[in-house]
């Protein structure tokens, strides 16, 4: 958001934005009754709707820096086998942070599930609770804390700009998806590269 708020006060200092979180299930049905503009995120389920593809992510493990997991470097399944010592934090929007620990059968070590990943820097280096959250937020999070990249089943994704078909030619509705895409879409090459990495 705050990219996309300086751009706007530059571009277009009128126009007024709202965000804010909508149920998973209701996305298309929002979109299409004009209820919302736009979508963004990793949201798989939506069949019916137009979309441009901006980055491709994947989910980290996001620790305090100084953790005492950190003390030992593992890699692999010694790494995935390692996450059993610890405890997490989760957040109940991004429901594949919480399949991932089904799926490890970690489900158990989770202590706290939070509304959203803001509140999670401040929880992760204040505890010893480690958090899975998309490697681009964790970046955003400043200093402090260490990423470690296990191989978690689902743990690459990719994020989109979602529309309805209906509003799809309104050109105020065009302007932003273009200027979103500006702001946002890697181009191919940084695809590949996310893709492999």
């Amino acid at each position: 958001m705050p990219s996309l708020m300086a751009a706007l006060r530059e571009r277009a200092p009128g126009v007024r934005m709202e965000s804010r979180p909508w149920p998973r299930d209701a996305v298309a049905e929002g979109l299409h009754n004009g209820r919302i503009d736009f979508a963004f995120g990793f949201l798989p389920m939506l069949r019916d709707t137009r979309s441009l593809r901006l980055l491709e992510d994947r989910y980290i493990l996001l620790l305090r820096r100084g953790h005492h997991f950190l003390r030992r470097r593992r890699t692999g399944a010694a790494l995935l086998a390692a996450l059993g010592e610890l405890e997490f934090a989760a957040v109940r929007t991004h429901a594949d942070t919480r399949r991932i620990l089904q799926l490890l059968r970690l489900e158990e070590r989770l202590q706290l599930v939070t509304e959203h990943f803001l509140a999670l820097p401040s929880i992760v280096r204040e505890t010893d609770l480690a958090a899975i959250v998309p490697r681009n937020i964790a970046r955003g999070f400043g200093e402090g804390f260490a990423i470690v990249e296990p191989e978690f089943p689902l743990r690459d994704f990719t994020v989109s700009l979602h529309w309805s078909r209906r509003f799809e030619a309104d050109p105020g509705h065009r302007w932003l998806r273009e200027l979103v895409g500006e702001l946002f879409q890697e181009p191919a090459e940084g695809r590949r590269r996310a893709a492999v990495a």
